[in-house]
């Protein structure tokens, strides 16, 4: 494998991780233990900030302009259950759109920095 090449392009770049996105949040609006975090949440627009959240987190453009993780996440309460569900939901799609266990790991990584940031 080429060192020298992104997460972001060896995952297919922005395709990809476009369809990463969308499947992930079909998985977490279809459970019904995450869904009410999204009541009332524009998911055109969430989507959008994930997929440049995603790809910076991969190595690609540096696009994403959304608040900070913590500043977005604030006064939702969101538990450290369902970060972890959430975690382990993006990592399933990713790993099924054909992402390698050092992609995998590296977003793992990411998943565990941010988590204190995200969930209360």
């Amino acid at each position: 494998m080429d060192t020298n090449v992104s997460f972001y392009a060896r995952i297919g770049a922005e395709p990809a991780v476009t369809e990463a996105v969308d499947r992930l949040y079909r998985v977490v609006l279809a459970d019904d233990r995450l869904s009410p975090y999204f009541d009332g949440v524009d998911i055109a627009q969430l989507k959008l900030h994930m997929i440049a959240l995603l790809s910076q987190v991969l190595g690609g453009p540096e696009g994403y302009s959304g608040r900070a993780l913590r500043l977005a996440h604030a006064g939702l309460d969101i538990t450290r259950e369902h970060y972890d569900l959430v975690g382990a939901y993006l990592v399933g799609v990713l790993a099924g759109l054909g992402a390698d266990d050092e992609i995998l790991d590296a977003v793992r990584a990411v998943l565990a920095a941010t988590a204190d940031d995200i969930a209360a």
